[in-house]
């Protein structure tokens, strides 16, 4: 039964499926009133203008079903996704077409995240990638099946799309909720330990880098901060940064621990982005401090998947 299913489903998807704009609609009832009309008044006129109204119809179709004919499209998904927040990747729409342009497609993700791409024009042979950003409101795997391909070209009374069957999955992480660099707190679930590590307040002035909220403002190197517009951080010879440990403990409200989830994720990308060396203790998972951007994936994938 299941195999019959599914290729009636496939047969399916060779096909523009179709519905009306609300344009569209209001030029459907126009176009009934005109036949009762002409049916009533048998005015050859009232004929002609029906003439017209239905070979507006008869173009519209053959037309819109050309310009989705040989299309394919595919997503080009971010780097690294928030829950919460909008990412910015791309759909990219290609024609296959050695004759004729596609004109004015939408492409939409079906299953989740909301992207969505507008192409004013893709050129026969050739694909066109466009900007799109996706939105998860949960952390975790999501999976995708379908992008839908549509257009209401060339007229706007007709709706025409193709589900295209495109799977993929990608990473959500949690969201990233800043609070205090210093994590330490009573009831919290997050245990935070930033022992300065081999540093050396007197050593020589060896790098610079953009200031990180919870930076000590008086290492704030004003000389440099003037010349680039924004505020730069001192590094002295021997510092190696700060040692930090996060924890996530298991409660039995998961409103709770969801909130522990968030704040370690935004501790990870915080101390991440100033250089520190991180530790995690979540469960049975525990990864050493560690610096590097491979780590800092380590970690986020660790509560994403928490």
């Amino acid at each position: 039964m299941s195999s019959w299913i599914e290729r009636a489903r496939a047969w399916g998807d060779q096909y523009n499926r179709v519905r009306p704009t609300g344009a569209g609609i209001w030029y459907l009832v126009i176009t009934v009133g005109v036949a009762i009309g002409g049916m009533n008044t048998g005015n050859n006129l009232v004929y002609a203008v029906l003439s017209v109204m239905m070979a507006v119809l008869i173009v519209n179709n053959v037309l819109a079903e050309w310009n989705l004919r040989g299309l394919v499209a595919r997503r080009s998904l971010p780097a690294e996704i928030f829950a919460g927040q909008a990412a910015r990747g791309a759909l990219i729409l290609e024609n296959r077409r050695k004759v004729g342009p596609a004109l004015a497609v939408r492409v939409e993700e079906m299953d989740g995240g909301r992207a969505a791409a507008d192409l004013p024009r893709v050129a026969p042979g050739a694909e066109v990638a466009t900007a799109a950003d996706w939105t998860f409101s949960k952390r975790g795997a999501q999976r995708f099946s379908v992008l839908r391909v549509g257009s209401a070209y060339p007229f706007g009374l007709l709706l025409r799309y193709r589900d295209l069957q495109v799977p993929g999955t990608v990473l959500v992480y949690p969201a990233s909720e800043r609070g205090s660099p210093s994590l330490g707190g009573p009831g919290d679930g997050l245990d935070g330990q930033s022992p300065r590590g081999g540093v050396d307040q007197t050593g020589e002035l060896h790098a610079l880098r953009p200031y990180q909220p919870g930076d000590p403002v008086k290492r704030i190197h004003a000389r440099s901060s003037a010349r680039v517009g924004e505020p730069m951080v001192m590094l002295r010879a021997g510092e190696n940064g700060n040692r930090v440990w996060l924890k996530v403990e298991a409660t039995g409200n998961p409103e709770l621990y969801e909130q522990q989830i968030r704040r370690a994720t935004g501790q990870v990308v915080l101390h991440a982005a100033r250089g520190d060396a991180i530790g995690l203790e979540a469960g049975a998972v525990r990864h050493e401090p560690a610096t590097g951007a491979q780590h800092r994936r380590a970690l986020l994938t660790t509560l994403a998947l928490l």
